[in-house]
């Protein structure tokens, strides 16, 4: 995943695996007989490390609003997990165009996090939290934006703020949906009526 989130996933070599690990190429050839299939194995462990960091967080945090920004802070912080920041900015943008299996798997673990995060911003609609008419798609675009240009901000324009600059624009996100719903009115009942 290291080298992955630097070199990319084209990068990541029987042999430059064996070379940093000390180990034989032919002994890395029987755990990934191809290249294709160390390609897999890497999307693989690094879904598993953002199922755990980034996804699990939502089941850390109160349901709603408070898990919609624990998934969101972890998915920031995950971006200090390796060298070339967010593994999967990285390994999306090599594969973006490229139908195939990688670009598959990738596709995949992404929707599951945007499902998360949907999921989510729905049980904040029902909890009163956001506005009865949020359109979850937007918000959920929006917000996944902001993580996007937090790791872009640091890994190419050196920005040391970018991971602020992104909870900032989060919470002002949700903040704006949030007051855009409508106050309960309580009306008071009304005598023999």
């Amino acid at each position: 995943m290291q080298i992955g989130s630097v070199d990319g996933l084209e990068g990541t070599t029987l042999g430059r695996l064996a070379t940093d690990l000390g180990m034989s190429k032919s002994s890395l050839q029987a755990l990934f007989p191809t290249k294709l299939d160390l390609q897999l194995a890497t999307v693989a462990a690094a879904h598993d490390v953002f199922s755990d960091r980034v996804l699990g967080a939502a089941g850390r945090a109160e349901p709603g609003l408070p898990s919609v920004y624990a998934v969101l802070d972890a998915w920031i912080d995950c971006q200090d997990l390796f060298d070339g920041g967010c593994f999967f900015a990285a390994a999306s943008h090599e594969f973006d165009g490229r139908p195939g299996p990688v670009r598959d798997a990738l596709r995949n673990g992404l929707r599951r996090g945007l499902q998360v995060v949907a999921e989510q911003l729905r049980l904040a609609v029902r909890l009163g939290e956001l506005a009865p008419d949020t359109d979850i798609d937007q918000l959920v675009f929006e917000l996944h934006g902001a993580v996007l240009e937090s790791n872009l901000a640091r890994q190419l324009l050196g920005d040391p703020k970018s991971d602020d600059r992104a909870r900032r624009a989060i919470r002002d996100r949700l903040d704006r949906a949030a007051s855009t719903r409508q106050p309960q009115v309580n009306t008071p009942e009304v005598p023999g009526g």
